[in-house]
């Protein structure tokens, strides 16, 4: 079912554990277009404390049950991952569009089904990749778009802190799946080639240190660093480019991009043809502007207008299952990993 131009758009939480009430707060705050009409989660406790302040939504402890009574248009789904297919599969069916947490899937054949029903049903199936809603990512991939950085180069990532540790995945399942949405988004692709090296230091089996590093085609490397264990919150990116440098630091409060008019090359020496010197360019550093929007709500809002015009999201089930498959491909690289530390 599509909504009437104009219409009010019911939407659902599934789900009101961390994410859960942040959703609920944005969609219960008079964004243009919807209406929290139903919360939905298992724990009794925690959907009576949420129902408490958004007595207008109807609760439920089931999603089949949301279902049933025809109480929403549409379902943000903000469950553990291990949980998503059925909840999904079920409201595309039902004739729900969904916006669901990542990681999409904790397998890629999972993620794959998911993307085919919302396909089938021709429902949108939106995967909630925040950081791509951020007017900082935003801004680079202006940049690169426009040549203003040159050739991109390499990109590293560093998402690292004391905890929050989590009990059902491991380091690199809860944090990479943010710079690969983010990697996806700025080089407009899939990386041919992935190396995982991890380690569990608190918890045997679940890595809670990980070292990834990807090739892109065209030559573009890319290295992400994930851990719980690191004593400083670290959420910093840098692209290289041969024209300039960005480094993107999502903790500082102010300066967020930072962009540097550097960079390293040969020139010729003279005489011999083949003798070249190192050569390093360093200019200014330009500190821009950036929009302090929150990006959760710019994710939502984006959400909504993809329900209301049907045009696909810039993060679409296709998109979720592709960094599924990442994520798939680099644990198996841990697990091979771990194996041939066992059997030296």
């Amino acid at each position: 079912m599509c909504k009437n131009p104009g219409a009010v758009i019911k939407v659902a939480i599934a789900g009101l554990g961390y994410w859960g009430p942040n959703y609920a707060r944005l969609v219960g705050s008079g964004i243009d277009g919807i209406e929290l009409s139903a919360l939905v989660d298992s724990d009794p406790a925690r959907l009576q404390a949420l129902h408490r302040q958004y007595p207008q939504a109807r609760a439920f402890n089931d999603h089949r049950d949301l279902l049933e009574a025809g109480a929403a248009d549409a379902v943000i789904v903000a469950t553990p991952a291990s949980t998503h297919r059925p909840i999904v599969e079920d409201c595309l069916r039902a004739g729900l569009d969904v916006l669901v947490e990542k990681p999409m899937a904790p397998t890629a054949g999972e993620a794959e089904a998911m993307a085919g029903v919302a396909d089938e049903t021709h429902r949108i199936l939106m995967v909630a990749h925040t950081f791509l809603f951020n007017p900082a990512v935003r801004r680079i991939k202006r940049y690169i778009e426009d040549g203003d950085l040159g050739r991109i180069l390499y990109l590293s990532f560093h998402r690292t802190g004391l905890g929050p540790i989590r009990q059902d995945v491991n380091a690199l399942w809860d944090l990479a799946p943010h710079d690969l949405s983010m990697l996806r988004y700025w080089v407009g692709g899939d990386p041919v080639d992935v190396v995982a090296r991890g380690q569990s230091y608190l918890r045997r089996g679940t890595e809670d240190v990980v070292f990834v590093t990807l090739r892109y085609p065209g030559d573009v490397l890319a290295g992400i660093h994930v851990s719980w264990l690191d004593p400083v919150k670290d959420r910093r990116v840098t692209v290289v480019g041969d024209r300039r440098m960005v480094v993107f630091d999502d903790v500082h409060v102010t300066e967020k991009i930072r962009v540097y008019d550097k960079g390293a090359n040969y020139q010729p020496r003279g005489g011999d043809f083949a003798d070249f010197v190192a050569s390093v360019r360093d200019g200014d550093i330009v500190i821009p502007h950036v929009d302090n929007r929150e990006p959760l709500r710019e994710q939502v809002m984006h959400f909504v207008e993809c329900v209301q015009t049907r045009r696909p999201p810039i993060c679409d089930g296709n998109d979720g299952a592709s960094i599924v498959r990442v994520l798939e491909t680099a644990q198996a690289e841990l697990q091979r990993s771990r194996a041939a530390t066992v059997q030296q």
